[in-house]
C-alpha cells in the first residue's frame, strides 16, 4: 500500500524504486500520486538484492543534511563546567538593600569568588547568586587589587563548580565564550579579533561581536572551561565609565591581603588606601586617552597617577609613549627607563625605547633596545621587524631576512615586513619569491602602494607589461605626485602597444620631475 501523499516524507522514498540510472526526485514521486485505491505504475521491479543496496544509498542525503544542520548551529564550550562556575554578585548598603549588580566566576568549590572590584568596593556587603538560583552572603572580601580591578569574596558553602584558570593568554581569531545578561547567566560565543598588550599583565581583549548585553565582573572562558577574561570599568571625569576586556590567568590573581593589628576579617573594602585607589583610577584614565591618541591628554593622566603613587611602571610607560608622540624625546626615555626598572622584563617599554633612539639618529642604541625587547618577549614581532629593517638599512641581507622571517603578521608595519622580504629576495635574483611577497603585502594592505609599485617594476623586468601597468595605474591613481610611478607606468603602457597613454604620462611628468621625464623621452623615442 502506497503512503498517502500528505504523509510523504524522504523516508518513503525506497517504496518508490528507481530503474538503473535513474533517481526520482520527490517532485517526480509526488507527480505519480494518484487517488486512493488506484497504483501507480511502477517502471522497473528490482530484484530484492538490488532494492536493498539502494536503499542504503538513499540515506545518504538525509546524512549530509543532518551534518549540514550539525555544522549550522552554534558552538557550544567544550566543557559544561563554565556554565554552573558564572554567578551574580550584588552589591548591598549599609541596610542591605540590594545596589548594583554584576556577575563573578567560581574559582574553588569552597567558595572563593573572583569578580571585579569596582563592582564591590562602594558597598558594604554582597550577596552571591548561584546559577540555580541559590543565594549565599558574602563573608569576606580578603584580596583587593585596584590596579587590576580584581576581588576575591568568600561565601560559605562547598560543593560549587569551579573554572579552572588559564595558564596563558588568548590568541586573535580564537573561539571564546562570555557570560552574558540572562537569569540564569548564559554563555555567548564570541570571536577574539585583536589582543592590545600595555604590559605582561595588563592585555586588552578586542571581541566580536562587540556590543554584548553584559555586567561588570563577565568572564570570558576558552573552549577548554578555562578563565582567560573579564570585563572591567572604571569610571571616567567625563562622558561614560571605561570598559573593556582584559586577558586573565592565574598570574593575574590579587595577592593575599596581610591582616592588620584589630583589623574586622570581614569587608575590608574600606581599607584600601584612598589615594593607591585615585592612582589607579587616573591611570586608566591615562589608558583611555592613549586609545583615543590623545597623547596630553594620556601624559597628563599618567602624570597625575605617577604624583599619587610611583608604584605603577606601567603609568612609566604610559607616560613614556605618550611622550613620544609628542616628541619630548629625553622625557620619554627616562620614564621607559622607569618602566624598565619596575618590571625587568618589560618588553615593550624597550620596544619603545628602541623607537625613541631611532627617531633621535642613536642607532646602536635603539639596535641595543630591540635586541633586550625580543629577549623579553621572543614573540614580540614588532621587535624583530625593526631589528630586520635596520639589518636592512647596513645591507647585511642575510641578517634582515633572518630577523624579518621570525616576526608574524600581528602588528602594523606586517606589510612593510613583506615589501622587505621581497625587496631582499629580489636581490637575491628569487623573482617568484618576491612576487609572492609583494602580493602578500598587497593583501594584508590593500592600499599599501609601495608594494604595487615594487612589484609593478618587477614585472617590468620580467617581460610583462601589461599587468604591471594594472598595478602602476593604480599607484599614480592614488600618488599623483609620484614621479617614479609615472615614469614606470609610462615605460609599461609604452611596452604594451599603448603609445598614447605613455606620452600622457610624460606630459604629466614634465610638471612634476623635467629630468625625470626627459629620460622618458629618450626611451619613448626608442619605441617603434
Amino acid at each position: 500500500m502506497r503512503p498517502e501523499p500528505d504523509r510523504f516524507s524522504l523516508r518513503n522514498l525506497h517504496r518508490w524504486p528507481s530503474p538503473p540510472g535513474k533517481v526520482y526526485s520527490p517532485e517526480m514521486v509526488r507527480a505519480q500520486v494518484t487517488p486512493l485505491g488506484k497504483e501507480p505504475p511502477l517502471p522497473y521491479q528490482p530484484d530484492v538484492n538490488e532494492t536493498r543496496g539502494r536503499r542504503r544509498w538513499r540515506k545518504a542525503p538525509t546524512m549530509v543534511y543532518l551534518l549540514l544542520l550539525l555544522m549550522l548551529l552554534p558552538q557550544t564550550p567544550a566543557i559544561g563546567a563554565p556554565s554552573n562556575a558564572v554567578v551574580c554578585v550584588v552589591g548591598l548598603d549599609e541596610q542591605g538593600n540590594p545596589q548594583r549588580q554584576g556577575l563573578g566566576v567560581v574559582l574553588t568549590k569552597e567558595g572563593r569568588i573572583l569578580t571585579s572590584a569596582t563592582l564591590l568596593a562602594p558597598h558594604r556587603g554582597a550577596i552571591i547568586i548561584t546559577a540555580d538560583g541559590t543565594k549565599y552572603p558574602v563573608r569576606e572580601v580578603s584580596q583587593w587589587n585596584f590596579f587590576q580591578d580584581l576581588a576575591m569574596a568568600q561565601v560559605e558553602t562547598e560543593g560549587l563548580s569551579p573554572a579552572p584558570l588559564g595558564d596563558k593568554n588568548v590568541v586573535p581569531h580564537e573561539i571564546v565564550w562570555v557570560a552574558v545578561r540572562k537569569n540564569p547567566p548564559a554563555l555567548k560565543e564570541v570571536r577574539v579579533t585583536k589582543l592590545l598588550p600595555f604590559s605582561p599583565r595588563l592585555v586588552l581583549l578586542k571581541l566580536d561581536p562587540g556590543n554584548l548585553e553584559t555586567d561588570l565582573g563577565a568572564p570570558v572562558f576558552n573552549g577548554r572551561g578555562e578563565l582567560v577574561g573579564m570585563l572591567h570599568a572604571f569610571p571616567q571625569k567625563q562622558g561614560k565609565p571605561f570598559q573593556f576586556f582584559l586577558a586573565r590567568n592565574r598570574s593575574h590573581l590579587p595577592a593575599e591581603k596581610p591582616a592588620r593589628e584589630g583589623e574586622n576579617p570581614g569587608w575590608t573594602g574600606e581599607l584600601v588606601e584612598e589615594q593607591s585607589f585615585k592612582a589607579c583610577g587616573a591611570f586608566w584614565e591615562g589608558v583611555a586617552a592613549s586609545l583615543r591618541q590623545d597623547w596630553p591628554g594620556a601624559r597628563d593622566n599618567f602624570s597625575t597617577s605617577l604624583r599619587l603613587s610611583q608604584s605603577l611602571p606601567e603609568a612609566y610607560y604610559g607616560r613614556g609613549v605618550a611622550r613620544y608622540h609628542l616628541g619630548e624625546y629625553e622625557g620619554a626615555v627616562q620614564d621607559l627607563e622607569h618602566a624598565t626598572l619596575g618590571l625587568p622584563n618589560y618588553a615593550l617599554a624597550f620596544l619603545w625605547m628602541g623607537k625613541v633612539w631611532e627617531r633621535q639618529d642613536r642607532e646602536e642604541a635603539a639596535l641595543a633596545a630591540y635586541q633586550k625587547a625580543v629577549a623579553a618577549d621572543p614573540k614580540l614581532s614588532e621587535a624583530w621587524f625593526r631589528l630586520g629593517v635596520a639589518s636592512y638599512r647596513q645591507g647585511d641581507l642575510t641578517r634582515a631576512q633572518e630577523y624579518l622571517e621570525k616576526t608574524g603578521d600581528d602588528f602594523p608595519q606586517a606589510a612593510q615586513r613583506w615589501l622587505h622580504l621581497g625587496k631582499i629576495a629580489q636581490a637575491q635574483h628569487q623573482t617568484k619569491k618576491a612576487l609572492e611577497a609583494f602580493q602578500q603585502a598587497r593583501e594584508l594592505d590593500g592600499n599599501f602602494f609601495p608594494a604595487y609599485f615594487e612589484e609593478g617594476k618587477l614585472l617590468l623586468d620580467l617581460g610583462r607589461p601589461r599587468e604591471a601597468a594594472q598595478l602602476l595605474a593604480k599607484v599614480v591613481e592614488n600618488n599623483p605626485q609620484w614621479p617614479q610611478a609615472r615614469y614606470y607606468l609610462a615605460r609599461a603602457y609604452a611596452l604594451s602597444s599603448n603609445p598614447a597613454g605613455a606620452w600622457e604620462q610624460y606630459f604629466l611628468l614634465q610638471k612634476i620631475d623635467l629630468k625625470m621625464a626627459m629620460q622618458l623621452a629618450a626611451f619613448l623615442e626608442q619605441i617603434p
